[in-house]
C-alpha cells in the first residue's frame, strides 16, 4: 500500500493578501522537500496568524522550517489603523 502524501492545509485570515512569489516558493518547497501539497482555506474567523494543519507523514521539525515560508507568502495591513487618520 502506498504511503499517504503529506498535506499542509493553511487557514488564512480573511484580511490577509497573497505575496505571489512567496506563495510559489512555499508550494515549491513543500513539493520538492516533502512531496507535499498545499491547500489554502480562507478563514471565516478573525485570526492573528495563518493556522497550519499538517496531515500525513511529516518530519518532527517541519513547522520550524515551514513557518518562515508561510510568513513570506502572505501579508496584512491590519496593524495599520487608518480610522485615526484624517
Amino acid at each position: 500500500m502506498d504511503e499517504p502524501r503529506p498535506v499542509l492545509t493553511l487557514l488564512v485570515p480573511a484580511a490577509w493578501e497573497v505575496v505571489p512569489d512567496g506563495l510559489a516558493e512555499l508550494r515549491r518547497h513543500l513539493s520538492d522537500e516533502y512531496g507535499a501539497t498545499l491547500v489554502l482555506r480562507p478563514s471565516t474567523r478573525r485570526l492573528p496568524i495563518a493556522v497550519r494543519l499538517y496531515s500525513g507523514p511529516w518530519p518532527a521539525e517541519v513547522d520550524d522550517l515551514v513557518r518562515p515560508l508561510v510568513d513570506a507568502a502572505f501579508f496584512t495591513l491590519d496593524w495599520l489603523n487608518l480610522e485615526d487618520v484624517g
